[in-house]
């Protein structure tokens, strides 16, 4: 795979939703931090495209795809995006396919969707001094309809089950225990395609659009259970998004999983509200906030990060993030570790891991947090 040199950084975000006049102010803060890295990856949240139009996405509406604002990503320095949301069929087969060919003719890579199931789990190859390193990315949580199949467009399936059991049988109306399980045939393809591109790549890097919105630390009974499958195939790191908060960090066998990056760049405003049901957003606020009272959601929501994975002779040496607050502005601010806001987005992520029962450590290293291995 040619020689190797002192090493090469990949960073990567979490969601991305950018709808305003002055596309490029949303990663003025982060800009230098994603550029200077060998290969930077983000998760898109919509397909910007002046074709296609509404499609039937329920009564929750379509998020904003403003095709002026995708000017933002290659300015940010993305090389690879993922668009395995569920958001990605918000605008039709015609947004989407016209996003892909976008991203494609500015020279960034995508992963995670597709014309087809084959183009959907297709993986991304990119190369940096001899390094290779490979991207595969997965939706848990899309509605029914954007999934890709055989001749369908959509993005790549990881769905899940969930199971309602009665606590006591003989209680009627007492609460449920809930149960989520991995779809096997999405599993079995998920570790197939890791497989099939394990000796391709030098790190491979599996993306998860999943969870459970907003609710602080807690993760759906099927995650870690794809999570430790794709690292058994030979994944060498998870990286999740979609909950817009932070959630635990899991080491399992010498892999990270990042279960959240939380958003990055996403941004509701009244731009959003022009195609997206307020009343619908509203509700599901009200409903999501009934499972955690006292939580506040919107505080949680601006802590987020850019994870660094720092590859050192073909293989993953050690893994950090920069701390990063959302701003008033729904701007990406990064921060040292060793500053106030640094600190307090490492304390909350140990908080949450913890709450989780999962035991993590978490060292700070100049300007760096890294994940104990």
């Amino acid at each position: 795979m040619g020689e190797r040199n002192r090493g090469i950084v990949v960073a990567a975000t979490g969601d991305l939703l950018i709808a305003r006049d002055r596309p490029h102010d949303m990663f003025r803060h982060v800009r230098d931090l994603l550029t200077e890295a060998d290969i930077t990856v983000g998760q898109l949240e919509t397909p910007y495209s002046d074709q296609g139009s509404r499609s039937s996405c329920g009564a929750r509406g379509a998020v904003p795809n403003d095709v002026a604002n995708f000017a933002a990503i290659p300015h940010a320095g993305f090389d690879v995006i993922s668009l395995a949301s569920n958001h990605a069929g918000d605008w039709g087969a015609d947004a989407l396919l016209d996003c892909i060919e976008r991203c494609r003719r500015h020279g960034i890579t995508v992963v995670g969707a597709g014309a087809d199931i084959g183009e959907a789990r297709r993986p991304g190859i990119i190369e940096r001094d001899g390094t290779r390193v490979g991207f595969l990315a997965y939706c848990s949580v899309a509605p029914d309809g954007y999934y890709a199949g055989p001749g369908n467009h959509g993005v790549a399936p990881m769905r899940a089950r969930t199971l309602y059991e009665p606590f006591q049988f003989d209680q009627p109306g007492a609460p449920p225990s809930v149960r989520t399980l991995p779809d096997e045939y999405d599993l079995a393809a998920l570790v197939a395609n890791i497989g099939e591109l394990r000796d391709q790549v030098d790190v491979l890097i599996v993306s998860l659009h999943w969870g459970l919105l907003f609710q602080r630390s807690r993760l759906a009974d099927y995650q870690p259970v794809v999570a430790h499958a794709a690292i058994d195939a030979g994944a060498d790191v998870v990286i999740g998004h979609h909950p817009h908060i932070l959630k635990p960090v899991e080491v399992y066998r010498g892999k990270v999983i990042f279960y959240s990056v939380g958003d990055f760049a996403l941004e509701i405003n009244e731009r959003w509200w022009r195609s997206f049901s307020r009343e619908w957003f509203e509700r599901a606020v009200q409903f999501y906030q009934a499972l955690a009272p006292g939580q506040d959601m919107h505080e949680e929501g601006r802590n987020s990060m850019i994870v660094q994975l720092h590859i050192v002779d073909g293989r993953i040496d050690r893994v950090g993030f920069v701390p990063v607050t959302i701003n008033d502005a729904r701007e990406p601010v990064p921060y040292r570790a060793d500053t106030e806001n640094g600190r307090a987005v490492r304390a909350y992520l140990a908080q949450i891991t913890a709450e989780a029962g999962i035991d993590t450590t978490f060292d700070v290293v100049d300007d760096e947090v890294l994940v104990r291995i």
